[in-house]
């Protein structure tokens, strides 16, 4: 290591109404690199960002060989790195990629995941829906919502925390390994990734319920899907992305710019939903994150 490299170590950052956050530091000649991780665990999120006094090019924070570029904010260049519900619990390494004049620099914050568990559930499929997952347009629409969820745009269009799509309080379902009586490989059918696990929170709200933004966002499509049914996908920027499924209705279109509580349709039962029901799942660069993490995230 450079004798150049000056390390900050680690520090307190308050924070009001949570818990004290966790960060750590390090600076690199004129560049300050932070990683928040008040959050870090699986399902959850890291927080990077950079302070520096000169220019930069392209920056990534990179978690396990995936890259999470540095995009502006309020406060500075940052990277919102999604942890994996399959991510392991202890020591790891967020490496901070910085291309600059000199060329290119690789930096290692050491960090720590915190553990967390999901309980396992199961889920029925009623035996009139099952024939969705066999059909060769669950598949067709899998890899399409993939193709939606790689969608990185450079700005953050959220002003405020992101807020629950519906009044009711969610089901506690986000990372639960899911086993499905009647169907297999539903969560890989729903969007094209491995791991049966769940990618949402679920809403038992009546068919009908009206079902809002969670945050500003830019609709990328409105439409019908096998698995998931009638979905909202809605891009808010910078890599994260919202997926609203089961609904009954929609009332907006792609291309459509919303506002945060704008709404978007209504709940409902549709494709290979087990009962009446809202699901909200939320991704960041193309992993599934618990909805909650946004919460205090500002734009």
């Amino acid at each position: 290591m450079s004798p150049r490299f000056a390390v900050l170590g680690l520090f307190l950052v308050s924070v009001p109404g949570l818990a004290p956050a966790q960060t750590v530091a390090r600076t690199v000649g004129q560049v300050t690199m932070t990683a928040d991780l008040s959050q870090a665990y699986p399902g959850g999120i890291v927080l990077a960002r950079l302070y520096s006094r000169r220019g930069l090019g392209a920056t990534y924070a990179i978690l396990d060989g995936r890259r999470s570029m540095f995009m502006d904010s309020a406060q500075g260049p940052r990277a919102i790195v999604p942890v994996p519900v399959d991510a392991r619990p202890g020591p790891d390494t967020l490496g901070i990629e910085i291309f600059a004049r000199r060329g290119r620099q690789r930096v290692p914050l050491e960090i720590t995941i915190a553990a967390r568990d999901y309980l396992p559930r199961t889920v029925t499929i009623p035996e009139t829906r099952r024939h969705l997952t066999a059909s060769p347009q669950a598949t067709r629409a899998s890899r399409l919502l993939l193709a939606l969820l790689r969608t990185r745009s450079p700005r953050a269009l959220w002003q405020g925390a992101f807020r629950s799509p519906v009044s009711a309080a969610p089901m506690a379902s986000f990372g639960s390994a899911q086993t499905y009586a009647g169907a297999t490989l539903v969560e890989h059918l729903t969007d094209g990734l491995f791991g049966e696990y769940h990618r949402g929170l679920d809403y038992q709200v009546p068919t009908g319920t009206v079902v809002q933004a969670p945050a500003a966002a830019v609709v990328l499509f409105a439409g019908y899907m096998p698995v998931p049914g009638s979905v909202v996908v809605l891009d808010h920027g910078q890599g994260v992305v919202s997926v609203l499924t089961h609904l009954s209705r929609f009332d907006v279109r792609e291309g459509d710019t919303i506002e945060a509580r704008s709404p978007i349709g209504l709940s409902g039962d549709s494709g290979a939903a087990s009962g009446p029901l809202l699901e909200w799942r939320l991704y960041v660069h193309t992993i599934a994150v618990d909805p909650r993490v946004m919460e205090g995230i500002e734009g």
